[in-house]
């Protein structure tokens, strides 16, 4: 009995129990592509040598690509079914995002972190849409702080529980309602020091504190539809070394899961 229910509790927490799909095997076969590029300062390339063999071990065909150009290749978006994104900053052309946009309401599963997902294409509010948020700062620059679970019966966050991230970026983001939030920080400091850009570099202010932000609670973890497709976000992972965290990287890796499965529904 406890052996069945343990392996019932395994299948809930992959997060896919569409019809058709491989509960053991949830990225087996599936094709995914791995974009990555834009600013060098979120390591892309280094994510790629990360993220990659562990997508492979699970049985993906990948296909990796530092060129948004690949987004236009219509005959590989219509047979993708996961995109994975690290692309921070930037700009995305119309053609570009327009197949993006395109294969994801068709059932593409859209999937990443941090900058590289929530700080691309800042100049492209329907690309914000699509993912759901936004990344406004980072207050205090690297610093330590909670991981809260609010939804620990999802599949993506079940049997998980709060967590801690030591001297990272902590990001403070506007998001959609419309969301569904699967784990949050609260920015707990009664001020944090405030960086200004000068000479193209963060400088800490001497006369100027952020204190108007103490007390709020901004997600970290999210999920939600967009046409046919699903789309999932954590704003961990400024170092590759935060994924280093149990649960953080186990997040990950569940959502990257459940992402890639939006075709069989």
């Amino acid at each position: 009995m406890k052996r069945f229910v343990f392996v019932l509790a395994f299948l809930f927490t992959l997060g896919t129990f569409g019809q058709g799909e491989d509960l053991l095997n949830p990225l087996k076969g599936k094709k995914v592509i791995y974009v990555w590029g834009g600013w060098p300062g979120h390591k892309p390339k280094e994510s790629v040598d990360f993220f990659v063999p562990w997508l492979k071990s699970e049985g993906a065909i990948v296909t990796v690509s530092n060129s948004l150009d690949i987004y236009t290749d219509k005959e590989i978006m219509n047979q993708v079914d996961l995109i994975i994104q690290n692309w921070s900053m930037g700009k995305i052309n119309k053609e570009q995002f327009q197949g993006l946009l395109d294969a994801v309401i068709d059932g593409a599963g859209f999937a990443g972190w941090h900058g590289g997902m929530a700080d691309a294409f800042r100049d492209n509010l329907e690309y914000q849409f699509l993912v759901g948020g936004i990344f406004l700062s980072h207050p205090g620059g690297f610093v330590d702080f909670e991981v809260n679970i609010v939804d620990s019966q999802d599949p993506i966050t079940y049997g998980i529980k709060d967590f801690s991230l030591k001297q990272t970026e902590q990001y403070y983001m506007l998001v959609d309602p419309n969301v569904k939030v699967l784990a949050t920080t609260t920015f707990d400091q009664e001020s944090y020091p405030l960086y200004e850009w000068r000479d193209n570099k963060m400088i800490e202010s001497k006369d100027k504190k952020l204190t108007w932000i103490t007390g709020n609670k901004i997600p970290v973890v999210w999920k939600k539809n967009y046409g046919k497709g699903r789309v999932f976000y954590s704003s961990i992972g400024h170092f590759i070394s935060d994924f280093n965290v149990r649960e953080a990287f186990e997040i990950q890796k569940r959502g990257i899961r459940w992402a890639a499965n939006g075709k069989q529904n």
